[in-house]
């Protein structure tokens, strides 16, 4: 409607990038040592998960998937070592029964009055 979407985007890929590039400095500068392991692919796919686990289209969905995640992630591998199979059980649960997230699938069944 006129507004120049292409600066605000620029604007917000600049700022995540410096921001990220904080991130990683401190995490150098705090143990002295990135190595390979750091780069993995979980570093990847865990945001998504997180996102698509407490629903895309709400504010608070990442947030309420990101603590689900932590806490299941936490609780998991104190008792077993393979926890990446809990996460990928949980990941297949939330398509079969959540496929817009926890926060999208109560607000379109139970709260459809909510923006």
């Amino acid at each position: 409607l006129g507004y120049d979407s292409f600066r605000y985007k620029l604007v917000a890929l600049g700022v995540s990038g410096a921001l990220a590039s904080a991130a990683g400095a401190g995490y150098a500068l705090l143990f002295s040592y990135v190595g390979a392991t750091f780069a993995s692919i979980l570093f990847s796919i865990y945001p998504l998960l997180w996102t698509l686990l407490g629903g895309v289209g709400t504010v608070l969905g990442p947030l309420l998937g990101t603590a689900l995640m932590f806490y299941l992630v936490d609780t998991v591998s104190g008792v077993t070592s393979s926890y990446l199979l809990f996460v990928g059980a949980a990941l297949v649960a939330l398509v079969l029964w959540f496929p817009q997230g926890i926060l999208g699938t109560v607000r379109s069944r139970w709260l459809p009055w909510l923006p």
